[in-house]
């Protein structure tokens, strides 16, 4: 299942064997290269309350409304966020430049989409634009390259119709918008 950073953040945690909340989702960090999930960040309840760890082979889920792990005891508390070569904090890469291979500013990352099976997926720029996350984009702790500035696709009108509708451009390569003269014609024409 799909998720975004900015979607995620503030979900319950619930443990499934205890049947317990266990905090709140607070962030993940994961690798610039491979864009694998390495572990999440759990807030406890409360003002003053610890945070924790938990690896991501241990969260389950996460949903609309609560995110699962296995049980209490997979969490880690008192875990400090570290920063560590080659990974980032989604949190902290939130606002990273976007350019292009000749150096032509293309904006700035407003939200991380991510799936917690497949690891971080694409990123929403600022003016309502996502790109697909593969090897024609390099992720930096600095900056974010794109072979392309053409790959950025336009969210605006899909997105004023369907809520969620952008996440399907994750799954799969975005339609030109020019329709070509055969795709008029039936696939099946009997005459």
């Amino acid at each position: 299942m799909m998720s975004s950073y900015k979607k995620s953040n503030g979900l319950l945690v619930v443990s499934r064997s205890e049947g317990a909340v266990v905090g709140r989702f607070d962030d993940f960090q994961f690798d610039l290269e491979s864009l694998t999930i390495y572990g999440y960040r759990i807030k406890g309840s409360g003002m003053f309350a610890k945070a924790g760890g938990v690896r991501a082979d241990r969260l389950g889920l996460i949903g609309r409304d609560v995110a699962f792990i296995q049980s209490e005891t997979d969490v880690e508390w008192s875990a400090s966020r570290q920063q560590e070569d080659g990974r980032a904090w989604a949190s902290k890469y939130l606002g990273t430049r976007v350019i292009g291979r000749n150096g032509v500013n293309v904006g700035v990352v407003e939200d991380i989409a991510f799936s917690p099976t497949e690891g971080v997926r694409g990123l929403v720029l600022d003016g309502n634009r996502m790109v697909e996350l593969d090897e024609r984009v390099s992720t930096g702790p600095a900056a974010i390259v794109i072979d392309d500035p053409e790959r950025v696709a336009d969210m605006t009108e899909e997105t004023e119709a369907e809520e969620d509708h952008w996440w399907s451009w994750l799954t799969k390569k975005p339609v030109k918008s020019e329709k070509s003269e055969t795709s008029d014609k039936p696939a099946d024409d009997e005459g």
